[in-house]
């Protein structure tokens, strides 16, 4: 599908990558501004579309191949209610560098692994320490935010392999947790 009219490229504008959950389901969103008011936008790897965004009291219309639409937007604590031709929609973005840092550690191993260049700000914990699934343990800034990395298994720190203020590259190991043992 092509914009209608002429749309400007802005050079600033970078293709942006958007884990979606809508209606419960995960949906891949690629969108890229192609003009003051318009995005394309590419879902689950499908035909791009072009999008106009118009703002309204309370939400906003979207044009789409001639062909207008009225969307109300309700901000809620995890994401949005979106209503669109009569149907709610639950939709809530992902966090890249939540999902990141959520991912890091791994599903139930103690080997806890940075998921992306930062530098350590402090590590909350000391080895030896019983930790707690979840429980914050080293905070990282990446991406100019500090991001609290959780434990992905409750256990013992059995070793930390870095300090605060050290340079860390994505995969570096952080430190291990020997799990607590199912009885």
């Amino acid at each position: 599908m092509e914009a209608r009219g002429n749309v400007a490229q802005h050079p600033q504008d970078a293709l942006m990558h958007y884990d979606v959950m809508l209606d419960g389901k995960t949906r891949r969103f690629e969108i890229e501004r192609v003009g003051d008011d318009h995005v394309r936008v590419v879902v689950d790897g499908g035909e791009p579309i072009v999008v106009e965004r118009r703002a309204l009291g309370g939400g906003m219309s979207l044009v789409v191949d001639g062909k207008s639409y009225d969307a109300g937007v309700v901000r809620r604590e995890a994401g949005w209610d979106v209503h669109l031709l009569g149907v709610q929609h639950s939709v809530e973005v992902v966090d890249p560098r939540k999902k990141a840092l959520r991912l890091a550690g791994g599903a139930g191993e103690g080997k806890l692994k940075s998921s992306m260049p930062g530098r350590v700000v402090s590590i909350l914990v000391e080895e030896g320490a019983q930790v707690e699934k979840g429980q914050a343990i080293i905070i990282i800034e990446a991406m100019k935010m500090e991001n609290e990395v959780k434990a992905p298994v409750a256990g013992t720190v059995s070793g930390i392999q870095v300090t605060a203020g050290q340079a860390v590259d994505a995969g570096g190991l952080l430190l291990t947790i020997t799990p607590i043992q199912a009885e």
